[in-house]
Parts: C-alpha cells; sequence; structure tokens
C-alpha cells in the first residue's frame, strides 16, 4: 500500500469519525434536549465509528454486488467492534459505559438487534451511496492539501487521544477509590456470613449493633459515589454516556442479594 493510500485512509478514517460523532451528538442532544458532545474525545470525533466505517469498507465492498450479504455482514461486523469496545473498557475501567440490557434481543447489555439492525442499514447506505462520494471529495483534493490534512489531523489526533486518557486515568483513579470501599464493606459482610446459626435474627442485630464501622464504610461509598456523579471533571463523559454503570455497584447489590438469601436460609430452619 502506497503512502497516498495511507493517507486516502486516514482522511476517510477522520471523515467517518467525525460523521459518526455528528450523527450520536445529535441523537443524545435531541433526546436529552440539550447540547451534549459524544464519545470519549474532546474534539468532534468518535473513532468508533470512524475504525467501523473502515472495517466495513476493507472487508465488504468486494461484496457489494449482493446487497443481502452486504447488510448481513455489515450487522456482524459492527457488532463485533461494539461488544468488543464494550467489553474491553469495562475490563479498564469497571464500568459499563452504555447498556442495552433493557432493550430486546440484546447480549451482555452490549449489543443489541435494534443497534445491530441500524448498522446494517448504516453498512448498505456506506457502501452504496455514502463512500463513493467520500472518495470522489478525497480524490478531488490536491496530493499535497491531502497530506497537510493529513499531517494536522493526525497531531490533533494525538492530542486529543492524549487528553482524553489523561481524563479516563483521572476517572479510573477516582473509581478505585469507591472500589476500595466496596471492597472494605464487603469483607465485613462476607466475614461474619459463615457464623450465623439458628438465630439468624439475633446475630444480624448484635452484627449490626458492634460493628458501627459499617455505617461510616456505607457513608463513604456514598460520598464517593456522589463525588463521581457530581464531579465537574467527569461531567463531560456523563452527559456522553448518559446510561453509565459503575460495576461494582453490581456486585455489591449481588453480595447483598447473597447476604439476604442466607437469611432466609437459616430463618427456615
Amino acid at each position: 500500500m502506497d503512502t497516498i493510500t495511507v493517507i486516502n485512509y486516514f482522511l476517510y478514517l477522520m471523515i467517518y469519525s467525525f460523521l459518526g460523532w455528528a450523527c450520536e451528538s445529535a441523537y443524545i442532544s435531541i433526546g436529552r434536549k440539550k447540547l451534549v458532545n459524544s464519545g470519549f474525545m474532546h474534539g468532534p470525533f468518535c473513532p468508533i465509528y470512524g475504525f467501523g466505517a473502515l472495517f466495513v469498507i476493507l472487508l465488504i465492498s468486494r461484496l457489494e454486488t449482493n446487497p443481502l450479504l452486504v447488510f448481513l455482514l455489515g450487522i456482524i461486523i459492527t457488532s463485533v467492534i461494539e461488544y468488543f469496545t464494550s467489553w474491553l473498557l469495562e475490563m479498564l475501567f469497571h464500568v459499563m459505559w452504555w447498556d442495552y440490557s433493557q432493550r430486546k434481543f440484546n447480549i451482555n447489555g452490549r449489543v443489541c438487534l435494534r443497534n445491530s439492525f441500524l448498522f446494517g442499514c448504516l453498512s448498505i447506505f456506506v457502501i452504496y451511496f455514502l463512500h463513493p462520494m467520500v472518495i470522489t471529495f478525497v480524490e478531488n483534493l490536491s496530493i499535497s492539501l491531502r497530506q497537510l490534512l493529513a499531517i494536522v489531523l493526525f497531531l490533533y489526533l494525538i492530542t486529543d487521544v492524549v487528553l482524553s486518557a489523561l481524563q479516563l486515568i483521572s476517572f479510573k483513579q477516582q473509581l478505585s477509590m469507591f472500589e476500595s470501599k466496596l471492597e472494605e464493606v464487603k469483607r465485613i459482610l462476607a466475614s461474619q456470613i459463615p457464623d450465623f446459626n439458628f438465630n439468624v435474627k439475633e446475630k444480624i442485630e448484635s452484627f449490626l449493633e458492634n460493628t458501627p464501622e459499617l455505617d461510616d464504610l456505607k457513608k463513604q461509598v456514598n460520598q464517593h459515589y456522589q463525588s463521581l456523579r457530581e464531579s465537574t471533571r467527569q461531567a463531560r463523559l456523563r452527559n456522553s454516556f448518559p446510561s453509565l454503570k459503575l460495576s461494582n455497584k453490581k456486585q455489591l447489590r449481588d453480595l447483598g442479594e447473597y447476604f439476604r438469601k442466607q437469611y432466609d436460609n437459616f430463618s427456615q430452619k
């Protein structure tokens, strides 16, 4: 692949990243009735859409004689990218950045049939209508202008990635503080469960009376959680991902459910 081809594909990446950002920001802004800068990055780009479009173009464009195959493969490719991205981000930050669990036919809340169907339709639109226009637009630019645009956009992209990464690191540090408090609560609760016997009610009352630090920890957990929600530094991320959920909050609910089941089991004896 020669240099000009690489430059062209980089420009395609940036164009589709911008278009994806524009569409998603408009969709979220309309739903929330206020302007929202979608995505992780500070600028008007969502690389996940850019890479998704490039994968579709590179893997499917040769099959354009079969629209049904383009549609089906578009669904598969974009859904795999969305699922993997969601999984990776949750592994890195212990957060579900989007959650489709309330929608029908979803897979672990990471992808859902409605979105996948729309991505399939977008694949048709990109292959047969949009990308030919994008190719024409890019190739009508002089080679020197393409090179200049590629350099400027690349430098901008690197700068934005670094700044966005620093913000995510700060977010992860706040999450780590929150997680440490959750783990302490879980440790105290879990350490008491094996000691329960037939007098479960009395045991629980005694446990709560003799473990005042649990109340302090609960207050600290709530304070850290509220600081995460109210932090002005993370306001853009919360606006961009309105369905953001803390994974460890679910873990605490699971522990509470286990604690309740233990109580029910012993009460029935």
